[in-house]
């Protein structure tokens, strides 16, 4: 079976959670802050490959995101990715990609908690 380019941009950004993950183990937290420089430079990431998926899962399925949907998926995944999913499927799909999606997102906090933990106890 054969990867689309959309499957390669969830697998990255699946990945991503991961490499952070591990990482941010390494790196202390910001000044008074719970993260580190490294979850910054991963929201840009995760807005950028959102905003490349939309696009390129539209293409895959040949639907032309109406308006601005790609570019509010990648501005603010969290209200845009579901946005993107409603205006461009029927609301029941919709409704199933949403939540697919936030299944998505729960894996890839457990990935990045998974990698974090797991580095902190091979270091001690």
């Amino acid at each position: 079976m054969t990867m689309n380019r959309p499957r390669w941009l969830l697998l990255v950004l699946g990945l991503s959670f991961l490499v952070v993950g591990v990482a941010d183990a390494f790196m202390p937290p910001v000044r008074g802050k719970d993260y580190t420089v490294l979850d910054v430079a991963h929201a840009f990431l995760i807005s950028a490959l959102c905003y490349t998926w939309c696009r390129a899962e539209g293409l895959a399925r040949g639907v032309i995101p109406p308006g601005r949907s790609a570019l509010w998926a990648g501005v603010f995944p969290l209200v845009g990715i579901p946005v993107y999913f409603f205006r461009t499927r029927s609301w029941r799909r919709a409704l199933l990609s949403t939540l697919g999606a936030v299944g998505f997102l729960a894996v890839g906090l457990v990935l990045a908690a998974v990698g974090t933990l797991l580095t902190e106890l091979t270091r001690s």
